[in-house]
């Protein structure tokens, strides 16, 4: 057998399939395909915790809109309202400041600094946005928040692009109520200096929404609370009315009657007194039963004041002057009775059209009053007087332990009184009662933290130019 021999260029182990040469090809093995799996599977967590985060935040904002509309629809009171809006707000997306621009009445164009919290500069009261401006219809338009730096420059008037600026960077939410502009909230950017993310952008702009019907119903409810306090004072005032004019026809037929045998009474009296002239006892007794005469017949004259009061005579004058005569006059009274006055009212208080006399026996009946009501300890009589809305007023506050609350509707009454039995006829306060209604004023009273005030107003004497 012949045996092949091994060259040179044969030299070496015999040659067999090169197998390794394929494994040595780039292949995916298994640590790259765990490392591969990983990484996909590591964004997909993130994606999935970025997402679920995402969930629950839009569940805690759904939970809190929902709680706060509840809130809202129990909440009837405006100013509270609108605090609770802000302050949630503020607190939810954690802005460091906010204010909601609102209509002062139903009628304005003009949507004014209404609330604001937090803490930096804020818009003057003056500044304003408007609904009929480009801005406003913009806003209108959008029906969604608006990031400030978003506007257009040329967009806002000045008053609008000044409070803008003060929110920059932030967000403008419309408050839309029945497809119009209500309202305006202004909120400023993250205290941690980041901007809004989508879910504060949405989350505001629900709770726009909401706020908007919370508004108009806290309004409505107002308008209509005013609206039955001025017919239920109407219908007060109705009655009182009827109710005076029955008790004083009532009290002229009474005066009618009684006027005629005291006379003759007080006629006697005077006779008997004649002739007893040597008897000091008798004397006396006949001269105090003259005075006790002489008192009924006052009365009577009173009621009859009180159903036919004369015309008074108005002129134009200045009520402190009337003022300070009464108080001339009690001066003395006053300081026996240890009651310290004093005296709240400026010299140049407009004129009032009124009768002199008249005033000045309403005066004095309030005055007697406080006094009494201050006795025997004493105290003191504050009287004041302003102008207010085409109206003077004039206030008499005493320290007194004022008047039980179930007795003041009726203080005006005749015949009624809180005074210890013989120390008043229950005359006075309607008779001051009358005085101001012809006068075309009024007179109430209510008691204070110090005591009782009664209050008059009287239309003031417009000025000549």
């Amino acid at each position: 057998m012949t045996k092949r021999k091994h060259t040179a260029g044969n030299s070496g182990p015999p040659q067999t399939p090169d197998t390794n040469r394929a494994s040595k090809r780039p292949t995916t093995t298994s640590g790259d395909t765990h490392k591969l799996l990983t990484n996909e599977l590591h964004q997909k967590v993130t994606i999935l915790t970025e997402t679920n985060r995402q969930l629950k935040r839009k569940i805690f904002d759904l939970y809190t809109i929902f709680e706060i509309s509840r809130n809202f629809n129990s909440v009837l009171n405006y100013q509270q309202l609108l605090d609770t809006f802000i302050l949630t707000s503020l607190a939810q997306v954690g802005s460091s400041k906010a204010a909601i621009f609102l209509r002062r009445d139903r009628t304005s164009n003009l949507l004014h600094l209404a609330k604001q919290r937090g803490a930096g500069p804020f818009p003057d009261k003056d500044c304003c946005f408007k609904i009929d401006s480009d801005l406003g219809k913009h806003l209108a338009g959008l029906n969604r928040p608006v990031r400030t730096g978003d506007l257009s420059k040329d967009i806002a008037d000045e008053d609008e692009t000044r409070i803008v600026r003060i929110f920059h960077p932030g967000l403008i939410v419309p408050l839309i109520y029945q497809s119009g502009l209500r309202g305006v909230f202004c909120i400023t950017d993250k205290m941690a200096g980041r901007e809004f993310a989508v879910d504060d952008v949405e989350f505001l702009s629900i709770l726009g929404n909401q706020i908007s019907v919370a508004i108009e119903n806290a309004r409505l409810y107002e308008s209509e609370t005013a609206a039955a306090q001025q017919l239920r004072s109407a219908q007060e005032q109705l009655v009182q009315a009827e109710r005076l004019a029955a008790l004083g026809e009532m009290s002229a037929k009474v005066a009618h009657e009684v006027n005629n045998p005291l006379g003759i009474v007080k006629n006697y009296l005077l006779l008997a007194l004649r002739t007893v002239s040597g008897n000091k006892d008798t004397g006396n007794y006949l001269k105090i039963a003259g005075e006790e005469i002489d008192r009924i017949a006052a009365i009577v004259r009173e009621l009859l004041d009180f159903h036919r009061p004369q015309p008074p005579k108005l002129i134009p004058l200045p009520v402190t002057q009337v003022l300070d005569d009464v108080l001339r006059l009690m001066d003395r009274k006053l300081e026996n009775a240890g009651i310290e006055l004093n005296r709240d009212y400026p010299n140049d208080c407009p004129l009032v059209k009124a009768s002199p006399e008249n005033l000045k026996q309403v005066f004095l009946n309030l005055i007697i009053n406080g006094v009494d009501a201050m006795q025997p300890d004493g105290g003191t009589l504050s009287v004041a007087c302003h102008s207010d809305d085409g109206h003077v007023v004039l206030s008499f506050a005493d320290t007194g332990p004022g008047i039980d609350p179930s007795h003041i509707p009726h203080i005006f009454e005749p015949f009624f009184t809180t005074k210890e039995p013989g120390k008043g006829t229950g005359l006075g306060l309607s008779v001051c009662y009358g005085i101001i209604k012809r006068h075309g004023g009024s007179i109430t009273y209510r008691n204070t933290n110090n005591g009782g005030l009664f209050e008059i107003r009287l239309p003031q004497v417009e000025q000549q130019p």
